[in-house]
């Protein structure tokens, strides 16, 4: 990141009053984190209920901080002092953005968010200087991060919008300003703070509305909300789906590892796609790729490929793992069960899968969805974990699954697991961040 700008120039833009000292020396990034901190970035003082940066301004300048920008003065130190430092971090990365040629894409929904701005980043990049969200940093503080990353070189700027409550999205646009934006689908998450699937979808559709008028929205047409959101936009559409203007015209498995798709009008593209659902990242990052001028795809996606959401194919002891632990709900769930379904091995299939969080009233119903999905799916043996456990597990036994176990912690969980893992078998292991389903996996590692 080089910013170069003065903290006199960085204060006027969080239109606040220069500091007494230090005014002319100059920025090269910024950092909200003391343990990543770059000689010369300016620190943003972020505060919370169970922190206060103000309490690491010595050590942010001790690391070589330009400044620092704090809710309490620092009188021997270039400080700049607001009233709200994140809503500061946020002034001086809408301030920064609207000084940039960048065309900013935004990107959101329920599931699949990270793996498609990578795919459109991998696609852009090809050919143009490209800045994208790093990880999943798609929040209040993450977009901002990933806006002030942007040089007067970047050509397009991808940025990630992730929201939990109505109007999140919105101000997250006023911020980066998109040119373009989509929605990768409308899904039952974070069901707590939309108050039901309705309430996710008017939400995820702030960043159609906050499009200019000549703004570009895609359109993935194959989700009912997401079409509706298309039907209601008055501006430039791309559509994409198995109708439209980019269409998935069939799908083939070649291998566990390999997938071939016939996408309409670019032909064939094989890919390392260990997931159907990634299917509809390739073509809206197609989508994207043709509207900007992009004429080969194959190479760019392919990179993007390799690590598609996270989700990992482990060997321990002659037994196949389908790690996609990082986390999960009703959507990705169903997806990865699909996965597990179609994965060719000679053993058993398996599923361990940890509760889904932020569901609100719906939760136990969805649990016991996704244990009738379970068992509908050719999978011999469920072990469920934590919280609405025993919903998925009474799921799975209406539907005919007679192996379905429920465990509260991960070791429990772990060594059921162990007693019917065979070499040969596929195991798949999701859940929620919160499961921490990684535990499973280390002492299966340890075990098996």
């Amino acid at each position: 990141m080089t910013l170069q700008y003065t903290i006199a120039e960085a204060a006027s833009m969080m239109n606040a009053t220069p500091p007494d000292r230090g005014t002319d020396r100059i920025i090269a990034g910024v950092s909200t984190d003391t343990r990543t901190l770059a000689k010369g970035d300016l620190f943003f003082a972020l505060a919370g209920d169970n922190y206060d940066g103000d309490t690491f301004v010595e050590e942010a300048f001790a690391k070589g901080a330009a400044g620092a920008v704090v809710q309490r003065p620092h009188e021997t130190r270039p400080c700049i002092v607001v009233p709200n430092t994140l809503e500061a971090l946020q002034q001086m990365a809408a301030a920064h953005t609207a000084r940039q040629n960048a065309r900013v894409i935004a990107i959101t929904g329920s599931c699949g968010k990270t793996t498609s701005k990578d795919m459109i980043a991998s696609v852009l990049a090809s050919t143009y200087p490209v800045v994208k969200s790093e990880g999943n940093l798609n929040n209040e503080i993450g977009c901002p991060l990933s806006l002030l990353r942007i040089t007067p070189e970047t050509r397009y700027a991808i940025i990630e919008m992730g929201a939990n409550h109505a109007g999140e999205i919105t101000q997250l646009c006023r911020i980066a300003r998109p040119a373009e934006s989509t929605v990768t689908m409308v899904g039952p998450a974070h069901l707590e703070g939309f108050g039901g699937i309705e309430g996710v979808a008017r939400a995820k559709s702030e960043i159609m509305e906050a499009l200019p008028p000549d703004g570009c929205f895609y359109v993935n047409m194959d989700d009912p909300y997401c079409r509706a959101m298309g039907e209601r936009f008055t501006g430039e559409k791309v559509r994409f789906g198995r109708e439209g203007d980019v269409i998935l015209e069939s799908i083939i498995q070649v291998d566990e590892n390999e997938m071939t798709l016939h996408i309409a009008p670019v032909g064939r593209i094989r890919l390392p796609l260990k997931v159907k659902a990634h299917a509809g990242g390739v073509l809206l990052a197609v989508a994207v790729g043709l509207r900007h001028g992009i004429e080969a795809f194959e190479a760019p996606l392919r990179d993007a490929c390799q690590n598609a959401a996270r989700f990992t194919v482990l060997q321990i002891g002659g037994v196949t793992i389908l790690d996609d632990s990082y986390n999960a709900n009703p959507a990705s769930m169903e997806a990865a069960i699909e996965t597990l379904k179609n994965y060719n091995g000679a053993g058993k299939k398996i599923a361990i899968l940890g509760a889904m969080f932020e569901l609100g009233a719906a939760a136990a119903q969805l649990h016991y969805n996704l244990g009738e999905l379970a068992a509908r799916s050719d999978i011999a043996c469920l072990v469920a974990r934590g919280p609405n456990a025993s919903d998925m597990v009474a799921g799975a036994q209406s539907a005919g699954l007679a192996q379905a176990y429920a465990f509260d912690s991960a070791e429990a969980a772990a060594a059921m697991a162990r007693r019917i893992i065979s070499p040969g078998d596929v195991v798949l292991v999701k859940g929620s961040r919160g499961m921490r389903m990684e535990e499973i996996i280390a002492k299966l590692r340890e075990t098996v």
